[in-house]
């Protein structure tokens, strides 16, 4: 074979056969489990089959999922062409991870097992782990999985720092916001905080605050609340000052005071004493102003005004209800005797009078026949509408008499009362806020009718009123909580469904009478009824869509202006 050659060049040469391998033999390899992946120098090689590999020294492979891997250094020459092997099969180990405090997740070589403390199997050997939990360091580790059984447990460190606003005790805080408490150390995650401090009447304050692992910060956030002066000289000397601000702020004081520094704002002043009216204003204060208020309370019970009436304030309180020791000829549903308990309310001084009705219809538009939407609420049907009884006949709710207007109005249904109680912006009284009202509430004497024991002084009813007819309202002696007319003149629808049997399950907080039924309860006599029908213990009962010459009724309002 021509080759050119230098001089003085050493060459090798070997020579082969054509068709030949020099240095190589047919090697086999038979390794169980058949299916596992062989390699030899890095090759992949088939199982059980031969093949040819060069005389000398190889690295050989085995890898079975779930079996030890199996790496040897083998060499070929001519006793050694068969290599036999047996794998040898990994048995999973129990592994248990726990951590204080628990419910942090766990992560093993990029797989989630789950939030401590988890258990799980795992084969033989060393795996990164994860081990993360909200508001502490992570952790990140190796874990030596190894037979028999491998337990590990992790203490977390807080990633945390705390962050204090001292402020005013009434300003509200709020950290990216989120309401926190003031004046406190609140603890957080590393974090920008964007820190808001707002009170009424004051600017609010704002800050920025970057907090670190184990940082304690404090910063002092205090708005500038404008403030003025209020103050206040009663009569009588002794009387109750209370001022309601607008952003919440109560005072309250005895006789005269000065309410000094207090936030600017709209106040309710409300001046009070038992047996005077209760006096109201509204102030407004602005920076640096005084103002100053020389109520003078008026004799009499506290009233207040809705829809043109006079209510007057029944302090609720606690009463026997029904038949009563100072009460006669009971009925057999006026027992048992049984205590209740009401809330404060107002009661209209007298019954709604004729002019007060005929204002509410002409209002809502009530029809020439007494009724709306279907509903009748008023009997025009005697007299074309005739609303008043006197001398044993009905006359017009148009009368020029001065004393027919002021009659009670008669001829009312239940829903009548009810519509008039709520287009005033009341309601019908309960059967028992009405006899707490007509006994005299907290102030009572323990009368046997509204007002008295001598029934002449407080009702007309049959042996007065001559000839059979109503009376102007008003006219009587009062009870004990200046209400008219609360025994005799008129019947009074009240808002309770009536049961003869319900004193023996009647609750005792703000009872409101059975829940269904189909009579309503009346309530105080009337002028053609007998002296132990207008005892304040005695019941009465009517269908709410019928009507009567003498029924009528009187409303309630909620105790708050």
């Amino acid at each position: 074979i021509p080759y050119p050659v230098q001089s003085y060049d050493v060459f090798h040469m070997i020579l082969t056969k054509k068709g030949s391998e020099v240095n190589a033999l047919p090697v086999t390899f038979q390794v169980t489990p058949e299916d596992a992946q062989l390699t030899v120098d890095g090759e992949a090689i088939p199982n059980n089959e031969p093949l040819k590999l060069k005389i000398g020294n190889h690295q050989f492979r085995a890898e079975r999922e779930n079996y030890q891997t199996l790496q040897k250094t083998i060499k070929v020459d001519e006793q050694n062409v068969l290599f036999q092997y047996e794998m040898e099969k990994i048995e999973d180990v129990a592994v248990q991870i726990s951590s204080e405090p628990s419910g942090a997740k766990v992560e093993m070589d990029g797989v989630v097992l789950g939030e401590t403390p988890v258990s799980t199997f795992y084969p033989p050997g060393i795996y990164s782990i994860n081990v993360e939990k909200e508001g502490y360091v992570p952790i990140e580790d190796k874990l030596e999985v190894e037979a028999p059984k491998t337990k590990q447990h992790y203490e977390f460190e807080e990633n945390v720092g705390y962050l204090t606003v001292k402020t005013r005790p009434e300003a509200t805080v709020t950290f990216n916001g989120e309401e926190v408490e003031a004046n406190q150390p609140v603890k957080l995650t590393p974090q920008v905080v964007d820190v808001k401090v707002t009170m009424p009447k004051a600017e609010t304050l704002e800050e920025t605050v970057v907090i670190k692992r184990n940082d304690d910060k404090t910063i002092e956030l205090m708005p500038d609340i404008q403030t003025g002066t209020i103050q206040v000289a009663p009569t009588p000397f002794d009387a109750k000052v209370e001022l309601k601000g607008d952003a919440g702020e109560h005072y309250e004081a005895e006789g005269s005071n000065v309410f000094s520094d207090i936030p600017v704002g709209t106040y309710q002043l409300e001046v009070s004493k038992e047996d005077f009216q209760t006096y109201n204003s509204e102030i407004t204060l602005t920076a640096n102003d005084k103002v100053t208020r020389n109520p003078k309370l008026k004799k009499g019970p506290d009233i207040k005004k809705i829809a043109g009436m006079e209510l007057v304030k029944v302090e609720g309180g606690c009463y026997d209800m029904g038949c009563t020791s100072e009460q006669s000829n009971c009925a057999g549903d006026e027992k048992p005797v049984h205590e209740v308990c009401v809330d404060d309310f107002y009661m209209s001084i007298t019954e709604v009078t004729h002019t007060q009705y005929i204002k509410f219809m002409n209002d809502i538009g009530v029809g020439s026949n007494g009724s709306k939407d279907g509903t009748e609420y008023i009997d025009m049907d005697n007299n074309d509408c005739a609303i008043g009884y006197r001398g044993g006949e009905f006359y017009f709710n148009g009368s020029d008499e001065a004393d027919d207007a002021q009659c009670p109005v008669i001829e009312v249904t239940w829903y009548g009362a009810k519509a008039f109680a709520e287009w005033a912006g009341g309601r019908l009284p309960t059967e028992a806020e009405w006899e707490f009202a007509a006994r005299g509430g907290k102030q009572s004497q323990g009368y046997k009718y509204a007002g008295s024991n001598t029934i002449d002084e407080v009702a007309w009813y049959l042996d007065n009123s001559f000839g059979g007819e109503t009376h102007p309202v008003g006219q009587k002696q009062p009870n004990e909580l200046y209400l008219y007319d609360m025994s005799g003149n008129v019947w009074e629808w009240c808002s309770d469904w009536y049961d003869s049997d319900y004193y023996g399950d009647s609750r005792r907080d703000n009872p409101q009478g059975p829940s269904n039924g189909s009579q309503r309860v009346l309530r105080g006599g009337s002028w053609d009824y007998s002296v132990d029908v207008c005892r304040v213990a005695n019941r009465y009962w009517c269908v709410p869509d019928s009507t009567d010459y003498d029924c009528g009724f009187r409303i309630v309002a909620q105790s708050n202006p």
